[in-house]
């Protein structure tokens, strides 16, 4: 795998008052990665390949890469640059970070854009944060989190229990799952009141409840080619991708496209899309637009 591999010195960046923390820029393809070496944010310094960048650091963006390769070329998902929302954005930005500064989380993804990204202050950027610790041989953060942009691109609607319990099925493109949830009565959840409630109350954990269901109920199973998994290597040779089995892709795609088209319902009943737009992308009166889109998908693929 040859990517355009660079790594730019930049200035130094006042932590607070009294404390300067040198930090660097990677870059590869589109993406680029804000690192330090040393202070709270610093990352491990391991580096195989002798090339100047912490292993870690070239990993991330590799992994962010696949998940591009992965998700838009394989399987035709919109790519977020080229969507209607961020059509002037060129490039994706990653600031590794202190995981204390990110409410103890592994990651978090912006919806809105760097407008003077930290590579080029001239050019606009989408921005994720991924936590110093976060190993992407043993995590898919990064995967989760550029999913989020894919899904901030393709549609405004932002409640959590489809943020972040699609964004975790999102993680099956490069983690193997050793047993799917197929002892879920699917129809059943769909019309249930209770397990609507508990839908709608979810988050991360809405994947098992709903989104692998969904998938595997559908029988979309896909299987992603040998060429990327060929191509995607970390520092060390190990594959981005841990197998070749990917559930649910173009359920997923139907679901975000069928979501894009009622964010005029939604809005209206809010009180105007630019209204909608600023307070109402996570108000709860979405989530029947939302589950009537997956309702729909579910009853036409099975009948």
């Amino acid at each position: 795998m040859k990517f355009l591999l660079s790594a730019l010195m930049a200035t130094a960046l006042m932590i607070g008052s009294m404390t300067s923390v040198r930090a660097e820029i990677y870059q590869q393809g589109i993406v680029y990665v804000n690192y330090e070496r040393e202070g709270d944010a610093a990352v491990i310094a391991t580096d195989v390949d002798n090339n100047g960048v912490p292993d870690v650091v070239e990993d991330i963006a590799t992994q962010i890469n696949a998940a591009r390769a992965v998700f838009h070329d394989e399987f035709g998902f919109p790519d977020p640059l080229g969507s209607a929302r961020y059509k002037n954005v060129k490039t994706i930005e990653v600031d590794v970070c202190a995981k204390k500064d990110m409410n103890n989380q592994n990651g978090l993804a912006f919806s809105g854009v760097r407008k003077k990204s930290k590579h080029n202050p001239n050019e606009s950027a989408l921005h994720i944060s991924i936590a110093s610790t976060a190993d992407p041989h043993k995590n898919s953060t990064p995967t989760h989190e550029y999913f989020h942009l894919i899904q901030y691109g393709a549609t405004y609607f932002r409640n959590g229990w489809y943020l972040e319990g699609m964004a975790r099925w999102s993680q099956d493109a490069v983690q193997e799952i050793k047993k799917y949830p197929t002892d879920r009565n699917l129809s059943w959840t769909l019309k249930d009141k209770a397990s609507e409630a508990k839908i709608f109350a979810g988050k991360y954990g809405v994947a098992k409840l709903l989104w692998y269901p969904l998938s595997v109920d559908l029988n979309d199973k896909q299987k992603i080619s040998s060429k990327l998994i060929k191509k995607y290597r970390y520092v060390d040779g190990a594959a981005v991708f841990k197998d070749n089995v990917f559930y649910g892709p173009n359920v997923m795609k139907r679901v975000l496209a069928s979501m894009k088209s009622v964010e005029d319902e939604a809005a209206n009943e809010f009180g105007g899309r630019k209204k909608w737009i600023k307070d109402g992308v996570r108000n709860a009166q979405n989530n029947k637009y939302i589950l009537k889109c997956v309702r729909d998908i579910y009853n036409e693929r099975r009948s």
